[in-house]
């Protein structure tokens, strides 16, 4: 069998979903981590999630994809991943049209992640405070607005609120 002929792997077409594309290798269970996949099998939601991992690439080499069917992942939680993934595409698509997000990264989020700081306020079970972040691109950081520590856009998928 030629080699092109071996890597194909045929995944059904989705009328209704989300597709997830040029995630760097052998990354999409963390980009189903920071997305909280699981929490579709807790909703006991009719959607199907396929990932390919390792998948021939003519941009990247080798990539992840993840293919969800029957569901829309948030457009804030594709800007978060985008955190961790700069170069992820997101693809909505609907009654089989695809359009295409662009996720960016956004200037502040809040509640999606916990502080690094264990003695911040946020982390306290006791105190209705909400997490919130503002973002420094440049620097690749987010800092939390009670306590001001840094976390690293790399960081952010230890500390994703499920």
């Amino acid at each position: 069998m030629p080699e092109k002929e071996a890597e194909r792997m045929l995944v059904s077409r989705i009328e209704e979903g989300t597709v997830i594309d040029h995630i760097p290798d052998w990354r999409a269970d963390t980009a189903s981590r920071i997305l909280r996949l699981d929490k579709l099998a807790r909703m006991q939601a009719d959607v199907s999630v396929v990932k390919l991992q390792n998948v021939t690439s003519k941009q990247l080499g080798r990539k992840d994809i993840i293919k969800i069917d029957r569901w829309h992942v948030d457009e804030n939680d594709a800007d978060i991943l985008s955190l961790v993934f700069p170069n992820i595409t997101v693809n909505y698509i609907d009654d089989g049209k695809v359009s295409k997000y662009t996720p960016k990264v956004p200037d502040t989020i809040e509640g999606r992640i916990r502080c690094p700081e264990l003695l911040c306020i946020s982390n306290a079970e006791r105190e209705p405070v909400v997490p919130k972040f503002i973002t420094l691109k440049k620097d690749r950081l987010l800092q939390c607005q009670y306590c001001d520590a840094l976390l690293g856009f790399d960081s952010v998928p230890e500390h994703v609120r499920t």
